[in-house]
């Protein structure tokens, strides 16, 4: 399993990402950061496909 690690950078625009979704739907925003994050997890466990 790789490892993935989240720069400052990362971290810093999913916030920006969350905070702009969130103004008009929180619940849209939240959804799509934990899309992104379980994306990321597939990417760990399986490193070739990506």
């Amino acid at each position: 399993m790789a490892e993935i690690i989240w720069t400052r950078e990362a971290e810093y625009w999913l916030k920006e990402i969350y905070d702009y979704i969130a103004l008009d739907n929180p619940r849209a925003a939240s959804k799509l950061i934990t899309g992104i994050y379980s994306k990321t997890q597939l990417l760990s466990e399986h490193p070739e496909i990506g």
